[in-house]
């Protein structure tokens, strides 16, 4: 199978592409910027806004399918700067239309922020509940899903909840997680919130599941969140512990307050409850995603091997 990946200089992407070249499937990954060395994966640079770059790049590789993994960046940046949802939608458009080119099946890289989050916690969202999202950035993601069903191309949509893990392709980039585990280390308490349930998905599990549905050649809406809901204070203290840091600096505290640890706006409105229900998922591949006590352990285990130089060791 020949796969083109877009972001493959994200979390996302560089663990499908490097997954992706695993299995001995040929691989493309391309970035907007840069490129990436993996092992197995063949780079090119250009930027998701150009089409006709978008589509010589398929034309030229006549990839079996293409993953769109490109796009994410901060939440808040959606609510203050909505040229990006436009930017976002572009990169979608200009993917199916590469799709198209070559009748290749396309898979889309979503997200559980599509949902709005009103559910009691304990209790998930399956791929039958109707999206409803509640910021910006989830109004954009349903917007690229939106695109991608109206496409006359096979498709497959994945969403993913709190992906958290190593970029493969540049493992000194840290995501959210690890830019908080850093904070933990450097002894700054870490205000969580009870209120917030996800679905925490380690990026390398998610990958392999991915490129699974790819080779059965599924096609729908699937959602790929990890196997257990966690309220975020519960989820931080397990990420602490488990990377070598204190579980008492991460301490009660309200969601703004959370939101503005992580970066990100205070007042951006944020889903209470979006964890994801996995059953379609198990079904199709028979096999579940990996626990986050085992992710956890995963990431501590890439930490030490990658960032030796850099980082304190993950006890």
């Amino acid at each position: 199978m020949r796969v083109m990946v877009t972001g493959a200089g994200g979390l996302v992407g560089s663990n499908v592409a490097a997954v992706a070249a695993q299995q001995s499937w040929d691989v493309l990954g391309c970035t907007r910027e840069g490129l990436v060395d993996l092992d197995g994966v063949q780079s090119v640079a250009f930027d998701m806004a150009n089409r006709k770059a978008c589509v010589d790049a398929a034309l030229e590789f006549e990839p079996d399918v293409i993953v769109h993994a490109a796009g994410a960046v901060s939440p808040s940046r959606f609510e203050c700067e909505p040229y990006l949802a436009q930017v976002e939608y572009v990169g979608a458009e200009h993917t199916l239309a590469a799709a198209r080119a070559v009748r290749a099946r396309y898979a889309l890289v979503s997200c559980d922020c599509v949902h709005s989050g009103y559910r009691p916690a304990g209790t998930c969202f399956n791929e039958r509940d109707l999206p409803d999202p509640v910021n910006a950035y989830g109004r954009s993601k349903l917007a690229c899903e939106e695109a991608t069903m109206r496409s006359c191309v096979p498709w497959l949509i994945t969403r993913p909840g709190d992906l958290y893990g190593v970029n493969v392709a540049r493992p000194r980039r840290l995501n959210l997680s690890l830019r908080l585990v850093k904070r933990l280390r450097d002894r700054s308490a870490l205000p969580a919130p009870e209120g917030l349930w996800r679905s925490p998905t380690y990026a390398r599990d998610y990958a392999q599941r991915l490129c699974e549905l790819l080779a059965q050649g599924c096609e729908g809406v699937y959602h790929m969140g990890g196997p257990r809901s966690l309220g975020r204070r519960e989820w931080m203290q397990l990420l602490a512990g488990g990377l070598g840091c204190s579980r008492d600096l991460v301490c009660e505290g309200t969601a703004s307050a959370y939101l503005q640890a992580c970066g990100e706006d205070p007042h951006l409105k944020v889903p209470s409850n979006v964890a994801l229900s996995q059953e379609k998922a198990t079904a199709a591949i028979g096999s579940c995603a990996v626990a986050p006590e085992r992710g956890v352990e995963l990431v501590r285990e890439q930490l030490n091997r990658t960032l030796k130089p850099d980082l304190p060791q993950a006890r």
